[in-house]
C-alpha cells in the first residue's frame, strides 16, 4: 500500500478514535457528575439552601475539573473500544496481511493522544486551578453562613505573603483550627515555622497546642522546640477577618506558574522538606495527568488487540486500567510526600509502569 493508502488509513482510524473519544468524555464526564456534582449541588441547594443560580453557577465552575479527570480513561476508551472493534471485524487481521504492521496503527493513535495530553496539560496548570478554586470559594461561602467547618488555606498578602497558612479544618464560629502549620516572615527577618494539631482565638490572639515551632533568625542560632501550649504573637488575623474573599486555595489550586512561585518561596524560608514535597508532588501531577492520555492509550492498543472485543468490554478494560493507575499514583504522591521516593518518581509512577506494560505487550506481538 502507498503513501496515499497509508493516509486514508490515518484519516479513517483517526475518525474512528475520535468519534470514540467524544462518546467516552461524555460518559465519563457524566459519571463524575453524578457524584462529585451531585452531592455537592445537593448539598448547596438544599442543605445549605443556595439560589438555584448559584448551584448552577458552582456546577460550570466545576466543569473544567471534570473534563480534564475524564481526559486519560476517555482517550484509552476511544483506543480499547477502536482497536477492540477493528479486531473483531477482521479489519485488523486484513491489514496485517496486507504488509501493515500493528506498530504503524500507533501513529495516528499516538497522535491523538498526543494533542489530547497536551489539552489536559493546559486545562490541569492554568483553567482548572482558578475555575474549581472559585467553586470552592463559592461553596466555602455558604458553609460558613450555615457555620459549618472546612480546610482553610491562605496567603496573606496574597500577592506577595509574607504568611501562609494550611488548616485542614477552620471554624469561624469557635475560633478554632485544626491539624495546622503555617510560616510567617516577621519585621525583624526571622522565618518562623509552626506546625500544632489546634488553635484557639483567645483574647486578641492565637494560642497553640501539641506542635513544633522552628524559628530562622539572620543574627541568632535557629531555635526548635516541640510544645504543648504556645502563646505568641503573629501576623494571622483573627477568625471573623477570615473571611472567603482573603481565602487562597491548596497547592492543587494554585497554577503552575503560582505553584512554581510558591515553591521557590518555600525553599527561600526554609520550610520543612515534607511541605515543599506537598507542592513539588502538586507540580509534577500537572504533567503526570497530561502524560497519562498519552500512556494509556499506548497501553491500551496493544491490550485491545489480545482481547479482540469492543463494546460494553471496553468500558470494563478502561475503567479497570484508570482505576489501577489512580491506585498506583495515589501510593507513588503518598510515598513522594512522606519522602521515601522523589516528587518526580511519585507522580510518575504509574506512567513509568505503564509505559513499561506497553514495551512488554508490543514484544509479544508476532
Amino acid at each position: 500500500m502507498g503513501v496515499k493508502g497509508m493516509t486514508i488509513l490515518d484519516r479513517y482510524l483517526l475518525r474512528e478514535l475520535t468519534g470514540a473519544w467524544l462518546i467516552g468524555l461524555a460518559v465519563f464526564v457524566g459519571f463524575l457528575m453524578v457524584g462529585e456534582v451531585l452531592r455537592k449541588s445537593i448539598e448547596l441547594l438544599f442543605a445549605l439552601h443556595a439560589p438555584v443560580g448559584e448551584v448552577l453557577r458552582w456546577v460550570l465552575l466545576a466543569l473544567p475539573y471534570l473534563v480534564a479527570w475524564s481526559l486519560p480513561i476517555a482517550t484509552l476508551f476511544a483506543v480499547v473500544l477502536s482497536i477492540g472493534r477493528m479486531s473483531h471485524d477482521l479489519e485488523i487481521t486484513a491489514l496485517l496481511a496486507a504488509g501493515i504492521s500493528f506498530r504503524r496503527l500507533l501513529l495516528p493513535i499516538g497522535s491523538l493522544a498526543l494533542t489530547v495530553s497536551l489539552l489536559s496539560l493546559w486545562l490541569n496548570a492554568f483553567v482548572v486551578p482558578p475555575t474549581y478554586g472559585a467553586a470552592d470559594a463559592l461553596l466555602w461561602r455558604y458553609r460558613e453562613q450555615g457555620k459549618m467547618t472546612g480546610r482553610l488555606f491562605l496567603f496573606e498578602p496574597p500577592e506577595e505573603p509574607r504568611l501562609i497558612l494550611n488548616a485542614e479544618q477552620f471554624d469561624p464560629q469557635k475560633g478554632e483550627l485544626r491539624s495546622l502549620w503555617f510560616l510567617e516572615e516577621t519585621e525583624k527577618g526571622e522565618r518562623v515555622y509552626l506546625q500544632a494539631a489546634r488553635a484557639r482565638w483567645v483574647g486578641n490572639r492565637w494560642e497553640f497546642y501539641d506542635g513544633f515551632l522552628q524559628v530562622i533568625s539572620p543574627d541568632k542560632p535557629m531555635v526548635r522546640e516541640h510544645f504543648k501550649h504556645l502563646s505568641r504573637p503573629t501576623a494571622l488575623r483573627a477568625p471573623n477577618e477570615l473571611s472567603t474573599d482573603r481565602k487562597a486555595f491548596a497547592p492543587n489550586r494554585l497554577t503552575l506558574t503560582a505553584l512554581s512561585r510558591e515553591m521557590e518561596r518555600l525553599k527561600r524560608w526554609g520550610a520543612p522538606k515534607e511541605v515543599i514535597a506537598e507542592y513539588s508532588i502538586e507540580w509534577h501531577n500537572r504533567f503526570a495527568m497530561a502524560l497519562a492520555c498519552f500512556v494509556l492509550a499506548m497501553l491500551g492498543a496493544p491490550l485491545a488487540l489480545q482481547l479482540r472485543r469492543g463494546g460494553g468490554i471496553a468500558v470494563g478494560v478502561s475503567l479497570l486500567l484508570f482505576l489501577l493507575y489512580y491506585l498506583v499514583w495515589n501510593i507513588g504522591c503518598q510515598l513522594g510526600e512522606t519522602g521515601r521516593l522523589p516528587p518526580w518518581l511519585g507522580s510518575h509512577l504509574p506512567n513509568l509502569l505503564g509505559s513499561f506494560g506497553t514495551v512488554w505487550l508490543l514484544a509479544q506481538l508476532r
